[in-house]
């Protein structure tokens, strides 16, 4: 009995491969629509729509709002309460960034070390910046109380005086400062800890067989190790702390006074306190400027950092 050969597929032609990759694409466009569109709503239509109402004066107090170019911005720059928040944030971004680092190396440092419950350690470290900043603050504002805080009962107990602590300006910012280094370093922390744990073991022996001191190690192995990562710290850092708004919020209210008002809050106080709508925008949009010239400045050192390895 005769058996016919078996056919061969044919091979798929140039016009079949070009419709199933379009089907192909098209599939991954349909998937990803939703996230795109989503992201489209809540992030990129309102961060366009603040920068157009900046040039407003859009306020249920102004009646119907028009176009005012840069009079927002050139008003904003002889607002005294916006310069002083502009002042304060400055120095806020500054002082805790600089601590945190200095504070989250030295924790990275020593969690690095082989101990026992290292594990445990580390997880703990972590239960500040797990808490929610809102909290934090609430909770602080019983302890630094002046007439029955915890921490003026310490002081009154060893020193003969009793610091009002959110009453002075100057101790108000170091308690804002300090609470935000307290519970965000940990975060940080982990991350130095992850670069530290990278650093090869063959640079620490070549080093100790060169005779060089635990400082002179850390000083010329583990730094240019850790600097690109140093540098991707700061941007996040320092963007975090100009965007910083619940701390405050609960804390201090942005006092006494202004003395803690920050940028954010300041926004928040112009925008949803006083109406100010396309006033705030223009104060908002004055915040991203500074934290993209950030980014873009710390982003060229971490290049360079890269480039130096």
């Amino acid at each position: 009995m005769f058996v016919g050969a078996a056919k061969v597929p044919a091979a798929p032609t140039a016009v079949g491969t070009r419709r199933r990759r379009t089907r192909l694409l098209l599939l991954g466009y349909l998937l990803v629509a939703p996230a795109v569109l989503w992201r489209l709503a809540v992030a990129i239509y309102p961060f366009l729509n603040t920068i157009y109402q900046s040039f407003t004066n859009n306020s249920p107090l102004a009646g119907v709002p028009r176009f005012i170019g840069l009079d927002n911005f050139a008003r904003m720059f002889h607002d005294p309460v916006v310069m002083q928040s502009l002042s304060f944030t400055f120095i806020f971004t500054a002082a805790s960034t600089l601590i945190q680092l200095v504070y989250a190396m030295g924790i990275a440092l020593l969690l690095n070390r082989q101990f026992r419950a290292r594990g445990l350690v580390r997880a703990v470290n972590l239960l500040p910046w797990a808490m929610p900043a809102i909290v934090i603050a609430t909770a602080s504002q019983w302890m630094f109380n002046s007439q029955y805080g915890m921490i003026d009962d310490l002081i009154v107990r060893v020193l003969p005086f009793r610091p009002i602590w959110l009453a002075d300006p100057t101790l108000a910012r170091m308690v804002v400062i300090l609470l935000d280094v307290w519970k965000n370093a940990p975060w940080a922390s982990i991350i130095i800890l992850a670069g530290l744990q990278n650093v090869p073991r063959e640079l620490y022996e070549a080093a100790r067989v060169d005779g060089a001191s635990s400082w002179r190690t850390f000083r010329s192995v583990v730094l240019p190790m850790l600097a690109p990562l140093i540098f991707t710290l700061l941007i996040f850092i320092s963007t975090y702390r100009i965007l910083t708004f619940d701390l405050v919020y609960g804390l201090t209210q942005g006092g006494p006074g202004n003395a803690t008002t920050l940028l954010s809050y300041q926004i928040y106080q112009l925008a949803f306190t006083g109406l100010y709508y396309g006033y705030g925008s223009a104060v908002a949009v004055f915040a991203f400027l500074i934290v993209l010239a950030l980014c873009l400045i710390f982003f060229l050192f971490m290049r360079r950092s890269e480039n130096a390895l």
